[in-house]
C-alpha cells in the first residue's frame, strides 16, 4: 500500500524532466514545521530526565516516527517525484516504490503509536493497578514490537514486487491495502472511541459522586475539568478519523480503479492532510501534557531565541481552553 500522493506517481511521471515548483513550495514547508514541532520533543526528553517516564517514551518514539516523515520521507517524495535528479527509469520506478512503502511504515507505526498511547491512559484512569505494570522495560518491549510489525506489514509488498503489474500481484496489493485499512485504521480507531468514551464516563461519574461532598469553586474544576477531557478526547477522534480514513480508503481506491486521474485531487488533499497529522500529534499528545509544558517553559526562559515558537507552544492548551489552568493537578495527570 502506497501514500496517496506517491500513488499518483507512475512510470509516465518518472520519465518527466521537469520541476514541479508548486509541489514542492507545498511540501517544504510542511515538513519545516514537522521538524521543529517533532525535533522540539526530541530535545525537551534528551534534556529533562524528568520527561523520561515510561508513558512519555511512548510519545517520544510517536515524535521519531514522525521526525522521519519530515527529514526523510517528504525530501525523499519530493526527489523522486518532482525533480529530474535521478534520470535512470529503473532506479528511479524502485524509488518511487520504496517512497510508498515508507508512506506505509509511518502510517502504520504513527496508527499504533497511538492506539497504545491510547491504551496506556485507558489503564492509567480506569485499571490504575494494571497501569503500575507498565514499567519502562513494559513500553520500551512495546515499542520494539510495533516498530518490528509496522517495519514487516510495511515491507510485505517487496515480496511481489516487480515491474510487469501481473494480475496476481493485483489482487495481493489489493489484499495488502485492505488488510491495512481493518488492521491499522479500524479495529485502533473502535478502541480508542471505546476508550475515550469510557474515560469521560469516569470522568462525569466522579464529578456525581462528589457533588455533594465538594465546595461550590470545587465542582466548577470538576466541571472544567470534564469539558476540557470531552473537547481534547473529541479533537484527538476527529482527527484521527479526518486524517488517516480519507487515506486508506484513497490507497484502496487506486488499487482498485484503473483511472486514476479521477482520484488525482482528492489524494493531493487528503495527501497534505496526512503530512498534517506528524505536526498535529505532538501539539495533541505531547505539548497538552502538563510536564512537557513546564519542560517547554523552562526551555524559553533558559532559551530567549526561541521563546515566540516556544510560547505559542506553551499557550496551545490555554488558548483551546481557558479554564484549564485552574484545574487541579491530581486530576489534570489522569486525563493529560
Amino acid at each position: 500500500m502506497s501514500n496517496n500522493t506517491s500513488t499518483a506517481v507512475q512510470p509516465a511521471h518518472v520519465a518527466t524532466l521537469n520541476v514541479d515548483v508548486v509541489a514542492i513550495a507545498e511540501l517544504v514547508p510542511i515538513a519545516l514545521l514537522i521538524i521543529t514541532a517533532n525535533g522540539l520533543v526530541l530535545i525537551l526528553f534528551a534534556k529533562r530526565a524528568k520527561l523520561r517516564t515510561p508513558p512519555n517514551y511512548v510519545l517520544f518514539s510517536l515524535a521519531v516516527c514522525d521526525f522521519m516523515t519530515g527529514v526523510m520521507i517528504i525530501p525523499l517524495f519530493i526527489t523522486v517525484a518532482f525533480t529530474p535528479v535521478i534520470s535512470s527509469f529503473e532506479v528511479k520506478l524502485y524509488l518511487v516504490f520504496l517512497v510508498g512503502i515508507l508512506h506505509n511504515l509511518s502510517a502504520i507505526s504513527t496508527c499504533y503509536h497511538i492506539l497504545f498511547a491510547t491504551i496506556e491512559k485507558y489503564l492509567s484512569v480506569i485499571w490504575p493497578v494494571k497501569h503500575r505494570l507498565l514499567t519502562r522495560k513494559t513500553v520500551l518491549a512495546a515499542l520494539e514490537i510495533i516498530w518490528a510489525v509496522s517495519i514487516i506489514v510495511a515491507f510485505i509488498p517487496f515480496a511481489w514486487f516487480n515491474r510487469e503489474y501481473t494480475e496476481i500481484q493485483e489482487k495481493l496489493s489489493l489484499g495488502h491495502v485492505t488488510f491495512c485499512l481493518i488492521a491499522v485504521f479500524l479495529l485502533p480507531y473502535s478502541f480508542m472511541i471505546y476508550a475515550f468514551a469510557r474515560i469521560f464516563k469516569w470522568i462525569s461519574n466522579q464529578r456525581k459522586m462528589k457533588t455533594k461532598a465538594l465546595s461550590k469553586p470545587h465542582l466548577s474544576r470538576q466541571a472544567a475539568l470534564e469539558k476540557r477531557s470531552f473537547v481534547l478526547f473529541a479533537s484527538m477522534a476527529t482527527v484521527y478519523l479526518v486524517c488517516w480514513l480519507p487515506w486508506f480508503i484513497l490507497t484502496l481506491l487506486h488499487k482498485m480503479y484503473s483511472n486514476r486521474k479521477d482520484l488525482q485531487t482528492p489524494s493531493h488533499v487528503f495527501g497534505l492532510v496526512r503530512y498534517a497529522t506528524s505536526i498535529i500529534n505532538p501539539i495533541l499528545y505531547t505539548f497538552f501534557r502538563r510536564d512537557f509544558q513546564t519542560a517547554l517553559k523552562s526551555l524559553c526562559r533558559k532559551k530567549p531565541s526561541w521563546y515566540s515558537f516556544c510560547h505559542w507552544f506553551s499557550r496551545a492548551r490555554e488558548l483551546t481552553v481557558p479554564s484549564a489552568r485552574k484545574l487541579t493537578d491530581e486530576m489534570a495527570e489522569d486525563i493529560i
